[in-house]
């Protein structure tokens, strides 16, 4: 594309005395967004690249769009010399009062400071990307939605406020939530200290709740205290997900997870112990909570 300041702008706005600028309108055949490479069809044939008046015209138009174009052309010239996309052209009743912006980046900044205040457009790997900041010097993020997938809001120090889960796709990621489990009627208390215990031989409820889950995992932190030969385990609406003999923590998916199971439903956990060498075993839980995947 020629100089277009010093060359063909500065003979559209001094054109010599004749009849060379003129108003004509075309056919956006290809357009490329992010650079506004396009071919337009004006009058049977196709210009390539044309230049445009920048403006939110940009981001909106669109292939098959019918544009208004300014150009110049010095008299008796057997081509036009220069032409500008001035911006689509709408009839009244067109829905001219709605705006869809295609791809592009925008970007909005505080008058003072020119500091980010929001961002709409996509990351360096090309996926949806939205901002919105708390407009302060630090770029501080206090809402982000990413990879089409993922939200997060943060407070000013960039401490998780709320989260989802950005791998399964379903429920919360963040704040994480505490489930409640209270000792079962089948629960003894051996000797003095006030622990729900078994002596059974055969696996016996001593914790059961029934939490409504956000999260797809729950992080565990169980304690044991035993004599004799011990084991425990933990169930999910009846299935196994953990089995353990010594005090042990981590982390188990929910089965069925966004699929039979989805966020806020009431879901059945329960603990289990047993002792099969004539001794007796103490469960203690120090954690039980809806984590991210």
């Amino acid at each position: 594309m020629t100089d277009r300041m010093n060359n063909s702008l500065a003979a559209l706005l001094t054109p010599p005395p004749s009849h060379g600028v003129q108003f004509s309108q075309g056919i956006i055949r290809q357009w490329e967004r992010a650079e506004f490479h396009n071919q337009i069809e004006w009058r049977g044939i196709t210009l390539t690249d044309v230049p445009m008046v920048e403006g939110i015209n940009a981001l909106a138009l669109k292939e098959g769009d019918i544009v208004g174009m300014l150009g110049w052309a010095p008299e008796n010239a057997k081509g036009v010399g220069s032409w500008w996309i001035l911006g689509k052209l709408s009839n009244p009743g067109e829905f001219v009062s709605d705006l869809t912006f295609y791809l592009g980046q925008i970007r909005f900044m505080t008058k003072i400071g020119q500091y980010p205040q929001a961002y709409f457009g996509n990351d360096t790997e090309d996926e949806p990307l939205t901002i919105l900041y708390y407009g302060d010097e630090s770029a501080s993020r206090a809402l982000q939605i990413a990879n089409e997938n993922w939200i997060s809001i943060r407070d000013p120090e960039n401490h998780i406020i709320f989260e989802n889960d950005s791998e399964s796709g379903v429920g919360i990621g963040r704040p994480y939530l505490y489930y409640h489990m209270a000792a079962t009627t089948n629960a003894q208390i051996i000797g003095t200290v006030m622990v729900p215990s078994t002596n059974s031989a055969a696996y016996v409820d001593l914790y059961e709740g029934n939490p409504h889950v956000w999260h797809p995992k729950v992080s565990y932190d169980i304690g044991i205290s035993a004599t004799g030969v011990t084991d425990w385990r933990i169930l999910v609406n009846g299935t196994v997900v953990f089995t353990g003999s010594p005090s042990a923590s981590g982390d188990f998916f929910v089965p069925g997870w966004g699929t039979t199971i989805t966020p806020g439903e009431a879901v059945n956990m329960v603990i289990q112990a047993r002792n099969t060498g004539a001794g007796f075993t103490r469960v203690m839980i120090r954690r039980f909570e809806g984590r991210q995947s």
